[in-house]
């Protein structure tokens, strides 16, 4: 046989078996690139609102009585101060007929403020509660409802003291002293009708740089630094029932009534009672 022929004739079966058998797989190629992020996705819809909460129920005041105060003015010119209103037991005064007014109570009469006698009411053992007026009062008007609480245990044996100046004065003032409002029911009103007093502290000249209201401001003076003097210059010193302004009409003839110092007139003079105090118990 020719050796030489076999071989060539079986040489590319050869190169195939080789191929086939025990061949080495080409390594692997490298990763490929990132591709391009993907587009945001669209939001969400909203959720819905919550409901409101409900409304909290009203707060109540224990065991506490309620009392409203108003005022009426029953003057035909005369302002009414700020006034103090004081719920208390027996044994505090305001003020007493024939004895000094405290200093309290000579601010109040002199310059319209009501806020030492509060001040002195409330070191008082027998206080209860104390409220000022929202500002004054006019002539020939009712004035805001202020409104007081004490304990339900306190109102079988009840006071009030009201204390308000007659501002075109030099200390003049109405209210009560100690009035009894003992064992009112829920619902009730009751009124008082007060006279006029004078406070005893200041000589009643009724000039325009003496005091605070508007018929001394129309003269030039007036203000609340013209009320209130600390010195008494009133030789009487005692608290006393007010026999009323002179005014400077007739000044000019010794014969008739008239003050030649006062700016004030016909119209600043008043009638007794000066005042209606309504006390009504709410609650």
């Amino acid at each position: 046989m020719n050796m030489n022929k076999i071989s060539l004739a079986m040489l590319p079966i050869i190169a195939v078996l080789a191929t086939g058998c025990g061949g080495d797989d080409g390594s692997n190629g490298a990763a490929g690139a990132a591709g391009a992020p993907g587009v945001d996705g669209t939001n969400g819809t909203d959720g819905t609102n919550g409901t409101n909460g409900t409304n909290g129920t009203n707060g109540t005041n224990g065991n506490l009585a309620v009392f409203t105060v108003q005022l009426t003015n029953l003057t035909y010119s005369q302002p009414f101060s700020p006034a103090a209103i004081i719920l208390h037991e027996p044994g505090y005064n305001a003020f007493i007929d024939g004895e000094a007014a405290s200093p309290g109570l000579e601010l109040l009469a002199e310059g319209g403020n009501p806020a030492d006698l509060i001040a002195e009411a409330l070191a008082a053992t027998q206080y209860l509660d104390a409220v000022a007026t929202d500002g004054a009062t006019p002539p020939r008007s009712i004035g805001a409802t202020s409104t007081l609480l004490v304990p339900l245990l306190d109102v079988d044996d009840l006071r009030i003291s009201f204390t308000t100046m007659l501002v075109d004065t030099n200390d003049a003032f109405t209210g009560l002293n100690a009035a009894d409002i003992s064992n009112m029911a829920v619902g009730q009103s009751v009124s008082f009708m007060s006279p006029t007093w004078d406070s005893g502290t200041e000589a009643n000249t009724e000039t325009a740089s003496t005091m605070p209201g508007p018929a001394a401001g129309a003269a030039g003076g007036g203000g609340a630094s013209a009320g209130f003097d600390a010195a008494r210059d009133d030789l009487f010193d005692r608290v006393h029932f007010h026999s009323g302004v002179v005014t400077n009409a007739n000044a000019d003839d010794a014969s008739k009534e008239g003050l030649s110092t006062s700016v004030l007139t016909e119209a600043d003079r008043w009638d007794n009672p000066t005042a209606r105090i309504v006390i009504t118990r709410t609650r």
